[in-house]
């Protein structure tokens, strides 16, 4: 299935959150609100000297594993009181979500459906009996997944009472809390264990991985979808990358540096895919919208040909863990 940018996130709408996200990192935080942290994927504190500033906050680019994340950073208390209060995340939840909500079911849900599906079928080779989304939000993955999968056991962990609540009047098992909070509570492990654009968003991904691995029963496998430098657009538009959006996305982790950390969350095995469409597509949009990414004449030559070449070459991407769209499967024995 094709998707375009436009129909996930609509231009004017989007560039007003831009503008209320802004707003926001400049005036929301005060001084005490911050902490400073090594990379959160290899724990070191060597830097690039690559990094940049976006909208107050300070992304470093770690020299062990590659990784890009927010030093310092707002503390969790402060994190949680900006999702639930600030002006973007409001916008966010009641404009933009409402607005795509169906196109991002039949864009992002579905595809990830049949992605899952698909990954424990040819890849892994198990039909887990238990499947658990960490931040199911309303139940969407779930409810579908139960209509492929009427035999599955469904457990949703998720902090909002509102969306809770909603995966309750679908039948299923909830714990109502964050991941770290939850894992380990009786009944909170599953086969298969899902998680779709969060791992970004965390204060201490370490944390969060080794619940992630808690929560996945033995023998199971947990599958992450999130952000990544290593992707072609990243790379390429760096500190102007529209992806570098603070507080909301934290951690950019790199190839080494997710590997690294769910090794050191206790996965036995992890495999990285990137099956990202939009990388070629964010370039061109970003150069019309007047950026200057310095492209090298190579990189002209080849945005400039045609819809053929730059399609192989997205699937080129896709295909060698070159996009920023990144899914990362972790096993457990």
């Amino acid at each position: 299935m094709s998707i375009k940018e436009e129909e996930i996130r609509p231009e004017a709408l989007f560039s007003e959150f831009m503008n209320l996200s802004a707003k926001d990192a400049e005036q929301f935080f005060s001084a005490e609100d911050f902490e400073s942290v090594p990379c959160p994927a290899c724990g070191s504190t060597s830097l690039e000297n690559d990094g940049f500033v976006k909208h107050s906050f300070h992304y470093e680019h770690c020299s062990d594993c590659g990784s890009v994340y927010v030093t310092p950073r707002p503390t969790p208390d402060a994190l949680l009181r900006y999702y639930a209060t600030s002006e973007s995340q409001k916008y966010w939840s009641e404009v933009i979500l409402k607005h795509t909500g169906e196109k991002r079911k039949e864009s992002i849900v579905m595809p990830a459906l049949a992605r899952v599906d698909d990954i424990m079928r040819d890849i892994v080779g198990l039909n887990p009996k238990r499947v658990l989304d960490v931040g199911a939000a309303n139940g969407a993955f779930l409810a579908e997944w139960k209509n492929r999968h009427p035999e599955a056991e469904l457990i949703a962990i998720e902090p909002g009472e509102e969306p809770a609540q909603k995966c309750r009047d679908q039948g299923m098992t909830v714990f109502e809390g964050f991941l770290e909070e939850e894992a380990g509570k009786e009944g909170a492990s599953g086969d298969l264990v899902t998680c779709f654009e969060v791992l970004e968003h965390v204060q201490k991904p370490e944390d969060f991985c080794k619940a992630m691995y808690d929560v996945t029963a033995p023998g199971g496998v947990s599958i992450m979808s999130c952000l990544g430098v290593d992707g072609f657009d990243i790379q390429l538009l760096w500190g102007e990358s529209r992806s570098f959006s603070p507080p909301y996305h934290l951690n950019f982790m790199s190839k080494k540096g997710m590997e690294t950390m769910l090794a050191k969350a206790g996965f036995d095995r992890v495999e990285i895919l990137t099956p990202g469409r939009l990388d070629v597509e964010i370039v061109q949009k970003s150069i019309e919208r007047g950026l200057d990414p310095k492209l090298s004449r190579f990189e002209k030559l080849l945005l400039s040909r045609g819809e053929d070449t730059l399609k192989a070459f997205q699937q080129f991407l896709a295909s060698h863990a070159l996009s920023s769209h990144v899914w990362i499967i972790g096993y457990r024995n």
